[in-house]
This record gives structure tokens, C-alpha cells and sequence, in this order.
């Protein structure tokens, strides 16, 4: 499962592409929807309440990441200044599928994706993210040192590409 550095960029890449072309996002609006990115992993918090594993359960959910933009919207309507319902339902549901494509190692493997739909977990046969332990020996931090530059080397140049500073080979009328 990427590292919340990783979601965060994710974040970052949903408010550069949420923008029309040639406006300015408010910084405020990318701190919510790098937030929204990383706020699913919040659960973690829930074992320190309860004891009990919630992490990968409901909050890791497409249905989560529409309830969230739902939840903006709403406040929106209240008259907050908010990034748009479905700028906020995308960066939550960036984290879904980071954490889909991520290596899972501690079971329940994969996520619930699907919840409310569906109770079951899912998990990518392909993983494109390394596992994350959660230690402070030697050998973790150079684990998570590796992933973290696995995270950059995928999610910066997709950022980059959503905020309009790297154009992809043969874009912008190049012939």
C-alpha cells in the first residue's frame, strides 16, 4: 500500500486536472483534495480507539469516495469555499486504486472496494506499490525508502502531466 506521500501526490495530480485550463486553483482547494487522498487511511486511528483492524475496511471504498463528495458538496451548498463534489470524490478514490494496485501483505488482503455493494476485498494481481511496514528498524526504512521512490517515480510525472508542465510525447500539436 503506497505511502500517504504517495497519495498525496495523487491528490496533487486530481487539483491540477480538476482545474479548467489556464485558471488558478486555490491552495486551499489542493490542501482539501490532497487531504481527501490521504484521509481514507485515517482508520488506522480506529484500532487505537477499539483495538480492532478497521484499515482497507468502508473508508477504503468507492462508495466512501462518493459519500465524500456528497459530504462537499453539501457544505459547498452551505456556502464554504470547497473544491467541486467530484473533485473531491476523485481524490478520494485516488487512494482506492493506489492502494489496489499496492502490495498487500497483512490479511485481510486487498480492500474493500466495493462497500456498500460489497463486504468482500479486492486486491490487484499486479503490484505496482510496495507494502509499507509500519517499523522503525534498519531494514523498514530502506523498504520504505524504495517505496517511496517507486511512489515518485510513477505519481510525479502523472502529476506534472495533470498540472500541464509535461506534456506527453506528441501532445500539444508536435507532429
Amino acid at each position: 500500500m503506497p505511502t500517504p506521500i504517495g497519495h498525496a501526490l495523487a491528490g496533487l495530480a486530481v487539483a491540477g486536472a480538476s482545474r479548467k485550463a489556464g485558471d488558478r486553483i486555490p491552495a486551499s482547494h489542493v490542501a482539501i483534495l490532497m487531504f481527501c487522498a490521504v484521509a481514507p487511511d485515517l482508520d488506522l486511528a480506529l484500532r487505537l480507539l477499539d483495538g480492532v483492524n478497521h484499515h482497507r475496511g468502508p473508508s477504503h471504498s468507492l462508495g466512501a469516495a462518493v459519500l465524500a463528495g456528497m459530504a462537499g458538496l453539501l457544505v459547498r451548498r452551505l456556502g464554504a469555499d470547497l473544491p467541486s463534489a467530484w473533485a473531491i470524490s476523485s481524490a478520494w478514490a485516488s487512494h482506492v486504486l493506489l492502494d489496489y494496485l499496492g502490495l498487500d501483505t497483512s490479511p485481510p488482503i486487498g480492500e474493500m472496494a466495493l462497500w456498500p455493494v460489497s463486504g468482500a476485498f479486492f486486491a490487484s494481481p499486479v503490484s505496482v506499490f510496495y507494502d509499507i511496514p509500519r517499523s522503525f528498524s534498519g531494514w523498514a526504512i530502506r523498504h520504505n525508502a524504495l517505496a517511496v521512490a517507486i511512489e515518485l517515480a510513477v505519481l510525479a510525472p502523472l502529476t506534472l502531466i495533470c498540472w500541464g508542465r509535461l506534456r506527453p510525447r506528441g501532445a500539444g500539436g508536435e507532429q
